[in-house]
């Protein structure tokens, strides 16, 4: 999922951006057990809806690797549903942003996801 020039997160969240972000894959053994990473996924997908806390996604890609502590396959998210994600859980993953793929570029963005355009 190599793609050059991705942005760090800024603090904006716009619908139609394309973002990547790193999250582990936990597993809980039985109920009194601590939960333990077995692995990391490496997300791309982009930015449907916001609505207020949550977020809302179109899975475009997912990437899952195992830990070295693991064994077992772990099972692919699957891109037909939408993925939900809290906001600050996002943001501790430190997403990237994938810059807009138009001859303006960022300042087509600017526009595109102006408040005063899009009251």
């Amino acid at each position: 999922m190599s793609h050059e020039n991705w942005i760090p997160y800024d603090g904006k969240l716009n619908s139609g951006d394309v973002w990547r972000w790193r999250e582990p894959v936990w597993h809980k053994a039985q109920k009194k057990s601590k939960a333990v990473i077995i692995g990391e996924r490496l997300m791309l997908a982009q930015l449907l809806k916001v609505d207020g806390d949550w977020l809302e996604f179109k899975l475009m890609k997912c990437e899952t690797k195992n830990a070295e502590t693991w064994w077992k396959p772990i099972p692919e998210l699957k891109d037909d549903k939408p993925l939900r994600r809290k906001r600050a859980t996002l943001v501790r993953r430190k997403p990237d942003r994938r810059p807009w793929a138009t001859s303006d570029g960022e300042p087509a963005r600017a526009v595109t996801v102006s408040k005063y355009l899009n009251p």
